[in-house]
């Protein structure tokens, strides 16, 4: 994960559940299909990261209205231009998979510069 990815992730507007079950999801991911968080049923998913069904549903949801993560069928899947488990062409290819109307993690509080202006580049 990236300097860009960091500050998205450190200055959304998140649960302690959301931020918990990313970091999760990040490790349980599948590692031949990269970024796929496979959910048999949000039960046993709920079971599997530690939390109850009804934060695993409200963590879900937050993660997904912040970009961090997007649906894949049943199953959940880390958006491949912030985090990625595997080489350029395979995150390239992943990248381009991203649905259209998916929000975008860096567009959020704090993704981008401010330039502020001071200083005097002259000698005088």
């Amino acid at each position: 994960m990236g300097y860009a990815a960091h500050l998205a992730l450190a200055d959304a507007d998140l649960s302690a559940a959301s931020f918990r079950l990313f970091h999760k999801m990040c490790a349980i991911q599948n590692r031949k299909d990269h970024g796929l968080v496979i959910v048999e049923s949000q039960t046993k998913f709920a079971e599997l990261v530690g939390m109850s069904q009804s934060s695993v549903s409200r963590a879900l949801r937050q993660l997904a209205d912040h970009g961090f993560i997007y649906a894949d069928g049943r199953n959940w899947r880390l958006r491949a231009d912030f985090v990625f488990n595997g080489n350029g062409a395979a995150q390239g290819q992943a990248i381009q998979n991203i649905p259209a109307g998916a929000p975008d993690p860096y567009t959020g509080k704090g993704a981008e510069l401010t330039v502020i202006d001071g200083g005097n580049d002259s000698d005088a």
